[in-house]
């Protein structure tokens, strides 16, 4: 199977599925812009990324040393060492014991996966998959990555992004902590999603300090983050610090901006040379991507339905089936699904529905494209005495059966 074409016409989801569920070896070469990144997969799992903006061994090394896990004079040396016998730079940092395996392996996962939820928020570009026998890879140090477990956690990312993004607009916003240390108290558990976080303050909660006559609870990754924010440190620089991954450690980030935990001071210097190829400022997320619903009823089925601009794909009938009906049907309740969510996200933000569902869209929320059914129907929506009405609309006029969303909003006092 050949795969290419552009990402504007056939999304990221749809591709990471196709070829995970094809199983399919080989390499998926990305492009957007000036940037270059390529997708290492061996039985429909992803073994690597790289980008050619910064190479993921030097992006790796330096990682290491911002998180004190290396000094700046061992990498030279392992890096020296790396040049004359042309051995993998993990290799060298682990059996010379530099690093512990495990301290490589984790800043592996962090780093091959922070290249591959990136090019999620890409809303166009190109791609080629070329399928190859085997691929090279890093195995005793890198445990492959189902497809299903990317496109979950990157549509995650997807959704969040557009209201993280209104709190850090930038990765050179700099935080300092507004509370007493002393009063951090760790607590079991992890944080939930950006939703959830903000589904559980209260009015309250929004508008005023922590209080400094009780204890904060913060979960072990949330202190850990908390205990990076210095006044001095940018965002990008605490994410450097922790080695955790941008999205995860910018919702927390968010979480203690919301409980009034820490508060924006300013701007830093911008990224320096290590992390070139990560964006200062988070562009909006594509959350029209939802849609890899479709794309994984499309594989699973053996088809691909062609647009206007169609796509080149080798070794798949482009003819659509009988069932290509149900399929439309899924995508349909698909963009209800995103559309509810994203008045929902808005209303959390704004404490209000939108008035129209175009709002959504220039808010971010959601891809103009989702306005419609795939029949380009315009789904119907009203707002309603205690909250809204969302609907698909069927050939005649009328409310299509099975697509109808009423929803009741809390209202909040003031």
């Amino acid at each position: 199977m050949a795969l290419e074409g552009t990402i504007k016409d056939f999304g990221l989801p749809d591709i990471f599925q196709l070829i995970g569920l094809q199983r399919k070896t080989g390499l998926l070469t990305l492009k957007h812009d000036k940037e270059n990144v390529t997708v290492t997969f061996e039985s429909g799992q992803v073994v690597m990324a790289d980008s050619a903006a910064k190479r993921l061994e030097d992006r790796l090394g330096n990682v290491l040393v911002k998180q004190g896990k290396l000094t700046k004079e061992k990498l030279d040396e392992a890096l020296q060492t790396q040049k004359a016998t042309l051995q993998r730079l993990g290799h060298i940092l682990t059996t010379g014991n530099y690093i512990t395996p495990k301290d490589l392996k984790d800043a592996l996962q962090v780093q091959v996966s922070q290249i591959v939820f990136r090019v999620f928020r890409w809303r166009d570009g190109e791609y080629h998959f070329a399928p190859t026998d085997n691929v090279d890879f890093d195995r005793d140090n890198f445990t492959p990555m189902s497809a299903d477990f990317i496109l979950m956690e990157g549509i995650r990312m997807v959704d969040e992004w557009p209201i993280i993004e209104k709190k850090i607009p930038s990765m050179d916003i700099v935080f300092r902590t507004v509370v007493d240390p002393s009063l951090i108290e760790v607590a079991g558990g992890s944080g939930g999603g950006v939703e959830e976080v903000l589904a559980g303050m209260t009015t309250e909660s929004k508008r005023s300090p922590a209080s400094s006559a009780s204890k904060i609870r913060l979960t072990p990754e949330e202190e850990r983050i908390y205990r990076r924010v210095d006044g001095t440190r940018t965002v990008q620089g605490v994410i450097d610090s922790t080695g955790g991954g941008e999205f995860e450690v910018c919702r927390i980030l968010f979480d203690l901006l919301n409980r009034n935990i820490i508060t924006p001071v300013g701007r830093g210097p911008t990224r320096d040379a290590s992390v070139v190829g990560l964006p200062a400022a988070a562009p909006s997320a594509t959350t029209g991507y939802i849609v890899a619903g479709l794309g994984l009823l499309l594989a699973i089925g053996g088809i691909l339905v062609r647009r206007e601009t169609p796509f080149a794909v080798t070794g798949l009938p482009p003819v659509i089936s009988p069932a290509s009906a149900l399929i439309l049907e899924a995508a349909s309740h698909s963009r209800l699904d995103r559309l509810d969510r994203a008045i929902l996200a808005y209303h959390l933000v704004h404490g209000t529905a939108p008035a129209t569902l175009e709002v959504l869209v220039g808010e971010g929320l959601v891809d103009r494209s989702y306005l419609h059914d795939p029949w380009d129907r315009p789904y119907h929506y009203a707002l309603t005495e205690n909250g809204y009405l969302l609907s698909g609309v069927g050939d005649s006029g009328k409310t299509a059966p099975g697509t109808v969303v009423e929803r009741s909003l809390p209202v909040e006092k003031r």
